[in-house]
């Protein structure tokens, strides 16, 4: 159903809505940050984009002869991961890019640098739009860069992880971020393919000590790489909508200076993971001082038990590649100066193997202060073949607005990740926004989109 034409103040209105949600905690990982693992979004270590769940199965890496896609694609691990050729078939085909990767593995193994990158283009066409905006390309290009500072090759060897990107839209007068925001959806329908010039988005330093017993990273990071994050987290190779992605009811920083540590006490996969971050983000620029200067920080303690514990998986891709895992996070955001108000909140996130080839998820929400006060998803991610990476998710969720003038929305997704080679994806996707709490002139919103992913 299309609406009239907005008046010009309304479309102003409506855009600078949009802009903040994407640009806000909200918006969860809203324009993600580099993708050092290409899963979450900070910088990552060798290899492509690391996306949560390539299907993210840590348990079947070791046999399988595809990539291990476990690390999370928002984080510059993500991109810098190990790929291999797969066999060929019906519209599949090998890398022929091996001497590239052949290199890069050499140079990493003279002298401690791992790089990569991965380029992605992402079209949504939208059944209904305030602005009168019905279609949104976008463009996102990641590059990652890791270079061990001490102890290189070694267990606990300090990592310094880089990673630069530029996202735009192409063609279109808006990014799908704020085009989707624009359809009248309270949540974003592509959260992190934004806009933003080329510039570091992440880099900071990161170190597991004491046998893996204890992680901590410091510096410029993608907080929602750290927060609420599970293997589905990632909109470069999974969910786009970001009622699946990041929680919608945290009131998130995205790209900012912070700190974050993983304790494991026992060997039973017992963790306690607190953070701090300033409430500040910038996409390409400092907020160093912002975190020093300013009493506006967020909080975050994580308690779970994890697969991983204690496997020297890096701090930041941790979530992605965690196959098995249960956890509760507590949050707290500070008032803000002139700003948002203070929030807090809890969130609540279960994921399991079921076999080898697929994986279920249950995550929910509260919040106080904030403008979504609950939300629930359920999913699952299925790979119907052991020689190509590609993956078949479904998922459902509602979330409850703060202002009791907005009805409560409703989301759900499929998509299905064909992979053309090891380092091409293509992902047809569909979701539909029932009941999309800032327009009530539409009863849902269709959203039709084609993702494709390059990694180099």
């Amino acid at each position: 159903m299309k609406t009239a034409a907005p008046s010009p103040a309304l479309r102003i209105h409506v855009l600078a809505a949009g802009l903040c949600w994407g640009l806000s905690p909200v918006a969860g990982h809203a324009q993600q940050a580099a993708a050092p693992v290409e899963a979450t979004d900070a910088p990552a270590t060798a290899a492509g984009d690391p996306a949560p769940l390539d299907l993210t199965l840590a348990d079947i890496a070791d046999r399988e002869p595809y990539p291990d896609l476990l690390d999370t694609s928002m984080t510059v691990q993500g991109d810098l991961q190990e790929d291999t050729a797969v066999p060929t078939g019906w519209m599949r085909r090998e890398t022929g890019m091996n001497s590239w990767f052949a290199w890069k593995n050499r140079v990493r193994q003279d002298t401690g640098l791992t790089f990569g990158g991965s380029w992605m283009m992402l079209w949504q066409n939208y059944s209904s739009s305030l602005v009168d905006e019905h279609n949104a390309v976008g463009s996102k290009l990641t590059l990652n860069f890791s270079y061990d500072l001490f102890n290189r090759g070694q267990a606990n060897a300090m990592s310094f992880d880089v990673a630069v990107e530029d996202r735009r839209p192409v063609g279109t007068d808006l990014a799908p971020l704020q085009a989707g925001m624009a359809t009248g959806s309270l949540i974003p329908t592509a959260a992190t393919y934004g806009d933003f010039s080329l510039g570091v988005t992440q880099a900071y330093i990161r170190q597991n000590l004491a046998d893996n017993r204890f992680q901590y990273t410091i510096g410029k990071i993608f907080a929602p790489n750290f927060l609420n994050a599970y293997p589905f987290f990632d909109d470069n190779r999974q969910f786009l909508s970001q009622a699946f992605s990041t929680s919608p009811s945290i009131a998130a920083p995205l790209r900012g200076f912070g700190a974050v540590a993983a304790w494991y006490p026992t060997t039973t996969g017992f963790y306690l993971k607190p953070g701090m971050f300033t409430v500040h983000s910038d996409d390409t620029g400092s907020t160093i001082d912002d975190f020093f200067s300013k009493s506006e920080h967020f909080y975050m303690l994580e308690v779970g038990w994890s697969a991983l514990a204690r496997t020297g998986t890096p701090i930041q891709a941790r979530a992605a590649m965690d196959a098995n895992n249960i956890h509760l996070t507590a949050w707290y955001k500070d008032p803000e100066q002139g700003g948002l108000p203070r929030a807090k909140g809890l969130a609540f996130n279960a994921n399991y193997m079921l076999g080898t080839n697929m994986m279920w998820f249950a995550r929910a929400g509260w919040s106080e202060g904030w403008f979504v006060d609950n939300n629930a998803a359920v999913g699952l991610g299925w790979r119907p073949t052991e020689h190509f990476s590609d993956l078949f998710g479904v998922a459902i969720g509602g979330l409850q607005p703060a202002s009791p003038q907005l009805r409560d929305q409703y989301t759900a997704e499929v998509f299905y990740r064909f992979h053309v080679t090891p380092h091409f994806a293509i992902t047809p996707d569909v979701q539909v926004q029932v009941d999309p709490a800032l327009t009530r002139a539409t009863d849902a919103i269709w959203v039709f989109s084609l993702r494709g992913r390059l990694t180099f």
